[in-house]
C-alpha cells in the first residue's frame, strides 16, 4: 500500500470517528432540549441493563495489517445475578457477544467473554473485558495478514468512558487479539517458533452505546 493511500485510509478512519462523536452529542442535545449534561449518582452505574455498541477501529496498529480500519458491533448483557444489592457486585462481571468486520479483507473476527463495568466519577466509567474469539485471519504470517497461530484466540482490552445521560454513552476503547502463546504457552498444533505464528492484533477505536 503505498503512502498517499495509507494517509487516505488513516484521514478516513479519523473522520468516521469523529463524526460519531459529534452524532452522539448532536442527539444527546436534541434530546436533553438545553438540560446540563450532567450524569445523576443513579445514571453514573447503569451495567444492571443492556448496552448495544456501535463503532469503528483502527485495525492491526504495528503490524502488516495496519491501516485499514473495522466496524464494529456489540450486545453486552445486566451484571450476571449475585448479590443484590450488595457492594461487592461492581465486581461482578456482565458478558458481551459482539463481532468487528474488516473493510479492507484482513482479519474479521467474533467475540464473546466477561466484561467488568467500574463506574470513576460524574459519568465517567471504565471497563476491562476478557474471552474468546474465533477470525478468517492467516494462522501463519503472510503479505497481508498476521500469523496468528490459533483458529481461536484470546480477547482482551479496555474501554474509558463517559455517560451522557441513561441511554447515550461514548467510549475510546484499545483490543488486543492473539493466541496467548507467551502467556499460556498454547501452540495449536502448529511450530510457531518456526513459522512465527504468534503474532497478534491491536485495534484502536471508538464507540457509541445505547442503554435500553
Amino acid at each position: 500500500m503505498g503512502v498517499e493511500a495509507l494517509t487516505s485510509r488513516i484521514t478516513g478512519l479519523r473522520f468516521w470517528l469523529v463524526a460519531l462523536c459529534v452524532g452522539v452529542l448532536t442527539i444527546h442535545a436534541g434530546g436533553a432540549r438545553g438540560a446540563d449534561l450532567v450524569a445523576s449518582p443513579a445514571l453514573i452505574d447503569p451495567a444492571d441493563r443492556f448496552d448495544v455498541r456501535l463503532g469503528a477501529f483502527a485495525h492491526g496498529v504495528g503490524s502488516v495489517e495496519s491501516g485499514t480500519a473495522d466496524i464494529n458491533g456489540e450486545l453486552v448483557s445486566p451484571r450476571i445475578p449475585f448479590a443484590v444489592n450488595s457492594p461487592w457486585n461492581v465486581l461482578v462481571p456482565r458478558v458481551n457477544i459482539g463481532g468487528q468486520g474488516n473493510l479492507d479483507s484482513r482479519t474479521s473476527f467474533v467475540y464473546t467473554g466477561f466484561v467488568w463495568t467500574f463506574p470513576v466519577f460524574d459519568g465517567f466509567f471504565f471497563e476491562g473485558f476478557v474471552g474468546p474469539a474465533v477470525h478468517n485471519g492467516s494462522l501463519t504470517p503472510t503479505d497481508t495478514k498476521a500469523g496468528l497461530g490459533c483458529p481461536v484466540l484470546f480477547h482482551a482490552g479496555a474501554s474509558l468512558g463517559y455517560r451522557f445521560d441513561e441511554h447515550w454513552s461514548v467510549m475510546g476503547t484499545f483490543s488486543h487479539l492473539s493466541n496467548g502463546k507467551t502467556l499460556f504457552g498454547i501452540d495449536c498444533g502448529t511450530n510457531q517458533a518456526a513459522s512465527g505464528s504468534n503474532q497478534g492484533l491491536n485495534n484502536y477505536g471508538a464507540r457509541i452505546g445505547y442503554t435500553f
